[in-house]
């Protein structure tokens, strides 16, 4: 499942890993140093990847890591991939879904509602159109 995040968002926390030793596909690795650089973005609709804007990751436990997103790395709407591939371990790949700030709050946070009056939208044959 991916990772729901709110579009233009700063301080999203997201989990990456495992990290496993390259050589035997199994040890943790816990201290490794994962900068912004090492973590590349792939954003919906792009043809190349992107750094992540700043900061790196860092150790939780048992070789997960964390870093935060902020307002660039979230800008753009639909599914985001994050790569990650540092010198002695085993490349990581995280899946997740960049979602606008309505339905982020309504759905996710549980803040706001999602407008589905008759007055937005209406039923035309089997679809709903907007």
């Amino acid at each position: 499942m991916a990772i729901r995040l709110r579009q233009s968002t700063a301080s999203q926390e997201i989990p990456l890993g495992y990290f496993v030793d390259s050589l035997d596909g199994n040890t943790e690795e816990t201290a490794l140093s994962i900068a912004n650089t090492d973590i590349k973005l792939w954003k919906m609709g792009a043809t190349s990847l992107a750094s992540k804007n700043s900061g790196g990751a860092t150790h939780m436990a048992n070789g997960l890591y964390y870093c935060v997103l902020d307002a660039t790395d979230t800008n753009t709407l639909g599914g985001m991939v994050v790569f990650v591939h540092v010198s002695g371990a085993l490349a990581v790949r995280v899946e997740c879904e960049v979602l606008p700030a309505v339905v982020y709050d309504s759905l996710i946070a549980g803040s706001d509602r999602l407008q589905v009056d008759r007055k937005s939208t209406r039923l035309n044959s089997s679809h709903l159109v907007i």
